[in-house]
C-alpha cells in the first residue's frame, strides 16, 4: 500500500469508533447534534462577486495540463489578478520575501486563518519567525508585529477584526489581546496557579489548534521544557473559556490513554463542546473530549493531516486523511459516525500528500484541499509521471457523502528549484472564514517561497 505522510511537528522540532469512560467511571457521552453558535453578523459583500461573471461556476475535479506561466508580479488590489488559464479563477500574489528576513514570506498552516473576521487583513511569517500584517484588499505591506515571535499561535478573534490572540514562543504563561492597528495589548489570560500543574511552563496547542467557531473555548496543553535534559514533557490537558477567564475542564496527563505521552497537537471543535487532542498511532490516536473532560470518543487511531469543521448542518467533523483505509474522511465529532469522501489512492500504487483546512465556519459543508508529494510505483516515482485530478492544486471538497470535489487553481510549484526549505513549498491552503479567500505557499515555478490568495466569489458551486 502507497502511503504519503509528512510531519509538521517533526520539522518544527519542539479506527474503531467507541466510547469510553474518561476519569469519571461510568460516564459516557451520548449522541447528540453538536450546536454552534452562528459567526459574528454579516460582514463587508464579497467584493469578488462584482470581478466574476454571474454564470462563473468552480468545475468538478478533472485532470488537466498544467500550463507554463510566468510568475505574476506582486498584487496591488482586487483588479490586479491573475487569472488562471485552465479554471478562470482569480490569483494574487500576496507577499514578497523582501518584505522580512530569513528568505522567505508566507502563512502559517492549513489548520490556522491567516485572515481576520472580516477577511480585511493576513498575517505572514518570515523566515527569521517573524510576524506581519497585510491589507487584503490592496495587499499592501502594513507592518511588522514586534509583539509576535516563532509560534506564539497568532489566533484572531472571531468578532473583532482588528484583535488577535497569542501567546509567547513556544507557549508561555500569559495569552495576550492585541490590536493590530493600534499596536497595544491587554492579557487575555495568565495560567499562573489556576491549573493543577506547578511544573508547567507553556500553555499552547502546539502550532495547530484554533478556537470554537465563536472565540470563546480553546483547548490548550500544558507542557514544559528541561534544557538540561533535552526533554518536553507533557502535565496534561485543559479547556480554557476566554470569555469568563475561566478553565472549564483539566486532564491529567497520567490519564492519557498512553499516560504521558506527548499529543501532536491539541485543538476545538467548531462548536466548543469539545477539544481534539492527537497522538501518534500507538499512544493514543485522535480523541474527542467533552470540555469537562469527564467524557470522550475515539474518532481515529493514529494522528494524520485534518482538520476540525463544520458539516451543511452545522455539526462538528473531523476531516483528515486516512491513509491506512485511503481515504480523506469526516467523522461525526459527537456520534463517531464515519463517511469516506474521496480517494487517496486514485491509481494502484500511486498516492499524494494532502493538507484540510476546516477554518470556513461562515461556508458550512466545504472543505480547502491542497496537495503536493504524488507519487507512483509505490512510492519509486516521485512525482507521479501523470497527472491526476487531484495533483498539485487546491480544491473544494463537499463534506457530504457523494459530495462535490471542484477545481480551484494549480499550485504551480517547483521542487527542482526551491530558495530554502522545501517543508515551506507546501502549499498548506486555509481559507478565511467566509470562504472568499484561500491562501496558500508556492515557488510558482522556482525560487523564492511565498503566499498566494484565491479570490472567490459568493456562489462557485
Amino acid at each position: 500500500m502507497n502511503c504519503v505522510r509528512f510531519s509538521r511537528r517533526a520539522l518544527l522540532g519542539t479506527g474503531g469508533l467507541g466510547l469510553v469512560a474518561c476519569c469519571v467511571a461510568g460516564s459516557h457521552p451520548s449522541p447528540s447534534t453538536s450546536a454552534v453558535a452562528s459567526p459574528p453578523g454579516a460582514g463587508p459583500s464579497n467584493p469578488f462577486d462584482a470581478l466574476y461573471e454571474s454564470s462563473f461556476r468552480l468545475t468538478p475535479l478533472s485532470d488537466d495540463p498544467i500550463n507554463t506561466i510566468a510568475r505574476p508580479e506582486r498584487s496591488t488590489g482586487l483588479s490586479d489578478a491573475l487569472i488562471d488559464p485552465t479554471y478562470g479563477t482569480r490569483l494574487y500574489r500576496a507577499t514578497a520575501v523582501a518584505e522580512g528576513e530569513g528568505g522567505r514570506m508566507r502563512h502559517e498552516y492549513s489548520r490556522r486563518q491567516a485572515f481576520n473576521a472580516d477577511a480585511s487583513r493576513y498575517l505572514a511569517q518570515d523566515g527569521k519567525g517573524f510576524w506581519h500584517l497585510y491589507d487584503a484588499t490592496t495587499f499592501g505591506y502594513l507592518r511588522k508585529l514586534p509583539d509576535l515571535a516563532g509560534d506564539c499561535e497568532p489566533l484572531w478573534h472571531p468578532g473583532e477584526p482588528n484583535r488577535l490572540y497569542f501567546t509567547e514562543r513556544n507557549g508561555g504563561m500569559v495569552w495576550w489581546l492585541l490590536d493590530v492597528e493600534t499596536g497595544t495589548k491587554e492579557q487575555a489570560f495568565d495560567f499562573t496557579g489556576q491549573t493543577p500543574w506547578p511544573g508547567a511552563t507553556s500553555f499552547w496547542t502546539k502550532g495547530e489548534g484554533t478556537f470554537s467557531a465563536d472565540g470563546k473555548v480553546l483547548g490548550l496543553m500544558a507542557t514544559s521544557y528541561d534544557a538540561t535534559a533535552q526533554r518536553n514533557t507533557c502535565h496534561g490537558l485543559l479547556a480554557l473559556d476566554l470569555e469568563n477567564k475561566t478553565v472549564i475542564g483539566t486532564l491529567d496527563a497520567s490519564a492519557f490513554p498512553v499516560p504521558g505521552a506527548f499529543p501532536d497537537h491539541i485543538s476545538t471543535a467548531p462548536s466548543g463542546t469539545y477539544v481534539v487532542p492527537s497522538w501518534l498511532a500507538g499512544e493514543g490516536g485522535t480523541v474527542a473530549y467533552s470540555t469537562n473532560f469527564t467524557q470522550s470518543r475515539q474518532l481515529l487511531d493514529g494522528s494524520e493531516h485534518s482538520d476540525l469543521a463544520l458539516g451543511p448542518d452545522r455539526r462538528d467533523l473531523l476531516v483528515v486523511a486516512d491513509y491506512g483505509k485511503g481515504q480523506i474522511a469526516s467523522i461525526d465529532v459527537a456520534t463517531g459516525e464515519r463517511n469516506d469522501l474521496h480517494t487517496l489512492y486514485p491509481i494502484d500504487g500511486e498516492a499524494y500528500a494532502v493538507h484540510i483546512s476546516g477554518q470556513a465556519f461562515g461556508a458550512p459543508g466545504w472543505a480547502v484541499i491542497s496537495t503536493y508529494g504524488d507519487s507512483a510505483g509505490h512510492n519509486s516515482q516521485t512525482p507521479a509521471p501523470a497527472i491526476r485530478a487531484e495533483y498539485r492544486k487546491v480544491w473544494l471538497l463537499e463534506l457530504t457523502p457523494g459530495g462535490r470535489a471542484l477545481n480551484v487553481a494549480h499550485i504551480r510549484a517547483d521542487w527542482d528549484h526551491v530558495d530554502g526549505d522545501t517543508y515551506f513549498l507546501e502549499p498548506q491552503a486555509s481559507a478565511s472564514r467566509d470562504l472568499s479567500r484561500i491562501i496558500f505557499a508556492t515557488n510558482f515555478g522556482g525560487g523564492e517561497i511565498n503566499s498566494y490568495v484565491i479570490g472567490l466569489p459568493s456562489v462557485f458551486a
